[in-house]
């Protein structure tokens, strides 16, 4: 009897463990549970929500940001090679050897240092071909270092050499003209200015003399100051003028020497093909009693996109004394055409 008392005891224990349990199950699946996230705050999730998360391929989890303690963790230096301090374009800086001009020869002037080549008729009669070689160059610069449009001042050095060949006579030399010199030049805004010195000898070929043996030779020279000012009035129209003062002279050379004009350049619809332009210059000698020699020129020109260099060709007329000094009392009226390279 006792036995049978002991056995009912264990196995209602059992039972009533069993129902406790089961109705926890109950409980655990139909209440809220609670899970911990990644920042430590508890959110209520319930089974289903789980049992929905389960099914879902793709679960997105906000990862927490990162901030950035540059104390505990400081960048490294850049390589000395790659760190690169560049000016601003419009700062002036000194500089060696500069790319462009802050004063650009004359288009029209008939003395200037360019590379050119002009084929003309002269109203006597005979044909001729003027031919320049020479450039004008930056040698130390302060200013910016914009090449088409710099400003500041500049250093520059000068030189040409302009041959006449008689073009009826086998091309023979007939006279040429030598010209160097040195400038201090300044631009800003529309206005540019110069200031240097020039030397200019004149020379007659030999096959010229050969064949005028009454020829009587002249060693025109003239070493001189000059000053300049040139003015952007618009961006496709410049003024300029300017006085020279020779304090050494020969060959019938005298002291005063002036030259003004100007320049009407559209701005070309295309950079590549390039516009029209025209210039016309007046060259005023003391040696020939001040009177006024005219050059004057129109075509077609492309610009340097961005050197400011410029090529032009076209049509050239002058009138008034020769531009070859060896023959500088020699009335002369010319036309024809020819190809100028700019600096």
């Amino acid at each position: 009897m006792q036995a049978s008392c002991l056995y009912h005891s264990n196995f209602l224990n059992r039972l009533v463990a069993v129902a406790g349990s089961l109705a926890w199950i109950l409980v655990l699946l139909t209440a809220p549970q609670s899970i911990v996230t990644g920042d430590d705050r508890i959110a209520a999730v319930s089974w289903s929500e789980v049992a929905a998360l389960a099914a879902d391929p793709v679960v997105t989890v906000d990862e927490p940001a990162v901030i950035f303690d540059p104390a505990a963790q400081p960048i490294p230096p850049l390589p000395p090679a790659m760190i690169t301090a560049a000016a601003p374009q419009d700062a002036w800086t000194w500089q060696t050897l500069p790319e462009g001009l802050l004063w650009h020869s004359y288009m029209a002037g008939p003395h200037e240092p360019r590379i050119s080549t002009v084929l003309f008729s002269e109203h006597d009669g005979g044909a001729f071909w003027d031919a320049t070689l020479g450039g004008r160059v930056g040698l130390l610069r302060y200013g910016s270092s914009d090449a088409k449009h710099p400003e500041g001042w500049q250093w520059d050095l000068e030189g040409a050499v302009i041959t006449r060949l008689d073009l009826y006579n086998s091309e023979d030399v007939e006279s040429n003209d030598f010209r160097f010199g040195t400038e201090l030049t300044k631009a800003l805004g529309a206005w540019s200015l110069k200031f240097g010195y020039f030397h200019i000898s004149s020379h007659v070929g030999d096959e010229y003399m050969e064949r005028n043996p009454t020829f009587e030779r002249i060693n025109y020279v003239t070493e001189s100051l000059v000053l300049g000012a040139s003015y952007q009035a618009y961006e496709s129209l410049r003024l300029y003028g300017e006085t020279a003062f020779a304090f050494k002279m020969s060959g019938g050379a005298r002291p005063w020497q002036f030259q003004t004009g100007f320049e009407f350049v559209p701005a070309p619809k295309s950079l590549k093909w390039g516009g029209p332009f025209s210039a016309m210059n007046l060259d005023i000698r003391e040696a020939v009693g001040y009177s006024p020699s005219l050059t004057a020129q129109m075509g077609w020109q492309i610009p340097g996109s961005q050197s400011g260099r410029r090529l032009r060709w076209g049509a050239q007329y002058t009138n008034g004394h020769s531009s070859q000094f060896e023959f500088f009392q020699r009335k002369e009226q010319t036309i024809g055409g020819g190809i100028w390279f700019d600096y």
